[in-house]
């Protein structure tokens, strides 16, 4: 059998043996994208809850106010730190572990290619002597000294038993040479299986030693990024104990400002309440002067034989949001973050960037334009009687004001800034809504 016969190319199953174990390697693009979507997500969440943190300390000092948000940026951050930790931990040990099962994978390879290796080159000397030994025989047939003709067995005999005895002989010779034909085509075909199942597993060889260098690669990054992430996790750890400190000092340094936190027993706000009794006077004013007119009207058209006419009251319809954005802080008691004290949140919050037009709630009178140090600049719109109080809306923290005291406003009409005036630690907008100068929940009207 030639050389070329037994090192022929590779058959389809030794191809696909080869292709398994490229076939385990993890995906790792796919969940790379879906973690990138995950972190961007995650941060957006972060940054959500530290506006309306910030939005919540308004009434701290702006130093205090910072470290405090710095310290609860912080704490945000150690949860998702962990899991990274975890995530770069787990996807160590599959690294180690793939790194194992490859190597096992080539160390058997390579011991069935030494056994291999063996058995084609035992068969090989097997078949070359056999092939030697039938040459002979054939030779020596050719040359008249091989195998007798069968006729000359019977002739110049001595006697009938030594005929039987030449036939038998004959008979053996014969079937001893197509018995080692048989197994010389045996070895031949073991031979070829072995030298193909070789090829096959050498292949193999090569394709798992590239395999072992990518585990080996991909651990040491592996351990390279659980070493990063619990490095991230320490020092934020580290971070969040000076922050904490840091706070605790800032807390006694401000802590006058905890006189101004103190728990407040009403809702009613004072100047809201007065100017409420201004308006109320001037619409009562304003009611009995259309009152005394609408009765001239009458008189006048019952005396020309004209139809009536009526006007129309106020309506709680019509309410629309200030600005376009979510509300993230609702009316009602709330415990201080710094300090724990209680205190009413009169109104509720919109966090939207400085600049931002403010649009009257409801169409109304606009009724003062006012400044202090917690509320900024702050405008308050009169939306009338109904059902028997006076309603009236304010807007803080402006940046600035669009209408004078006295302008009619019709809802979405704008009326002043967002900003960040007063006792306010970041751009938005704070929303109240009184009845008669007591702050009632917006959420009645919007």
């Amino acid at each position: 059998m030639s050389r070329n016969l037994l090192r022929r190319p590779v058959s389809m199953l030794a191809a696909a043996l080869v292709a398994l174990p490229m076939l385990a390697m993890p995906t790792s693009p796919v969940l790379a994208d879906g973690s990138k979507e995950d972190k961007i997500a995650e941060r957006a969440e972060i940054d959500q809850q530290l506006d309306d943190l910030r939005i919540e300390l308004d009434d701290v000092s702006s130093d205090l106010a910072d470290t405090y948000i710095a310290l609860a940026e912080t704490e945000l951050l150690i949860p998702e730190a962990q899991e990274d930790l975890e995530q770069a931990q787990a996807e160590l040990e599959d690294a180690r572990e793939e790194d194992r099962r490859t190597g096992e994978r080539l160390t058997a390879a390579q011991e069935e290619e030494q056994r291999l290796s063996g058995a084609v080159d035992e068969g090989r000397d097997e078949v070359d002597r056999s092939n030697g030994e039938l040459a002979t025989v054939a030779l020596d047939a050719y040359k008249g000294g091989g195998l007798p003709d069968p006729s000359t067995i019977y002739v110049g005999n001595a006697s009938p038993q030594d005929a039987v005895d030449r036939s038998m002989n004959y008979r053996l010779t014969m079937a001893s040479q197509g018995t080692r034909l048989d197994t010389l085509r045996t070895d031949q075909a073991v031979t070829e299986n072995s030298a193909e199942r070789l090829t096959a597993v050498r292949e193999e060889i090569k394709q798992l030693k590239i395999d072992a260098e990518e585990a080996v690669e991909r651990t040491e990054q592996a351990e390279q990024e659980a070493a990063d992430a619990k490095q991230e996790l320490d020092d934020l750890y580290a971070t969040q104990k000076t922050q904490r400190d840091d706070l605790e000092s800032k807390k006694e340094q401000y802590e006058g400002d905890v006189s101004s936190l103190e728990t407040r027993s009403s809702t009613l706000d004072t100047e809201i309440e007065e100017l409420a009794r201004q308006e109320r006077e001037r619409e009562e004013r304003e009611r009995q002067e259309r009152e005394k007119k609408n009765q001239q009207n009458q008189q006048s058209q019952q005396n020309s034989g004209g139809g009536g006419g009526s006007v129309g009251s106020s309506s709680s319809n019509g309410w629309i949001y200030p600005v376009d954005a979510r509300l993230n802080s609702n009316f009602g008691w709330r415990v201080h973050p710094i300090y724990g004290t209680r205190k009413l949140h009169a109104g509720v919050d919109f966090p939207v960037a400085c600049g931002v037009p403010v649009g009257a709630a409801h169409s109304g009178r606009v009724i003062a334009r006012t400044h202090n140090s917690g509320a900024g600049n702050k405008i308050i719109l009169s939306h009338g009687i109904q059902n028997g109080r006076l309603i009236t809306s304010s807007y803080h923290h402006l940046e600035g004001f669009a209408q004078p005291v006295g302008a009619q406003v019709s809802a979405g009409a704008t009326v002043g800034y967002v900003g960040t005036t007063g006792s306010s630690t970041g751009c938005h907008l704070h929303f109240e809504v009184h009845e008669d100068g007591n702050a009632v929940n917006p959420g009645k009207y919007l």
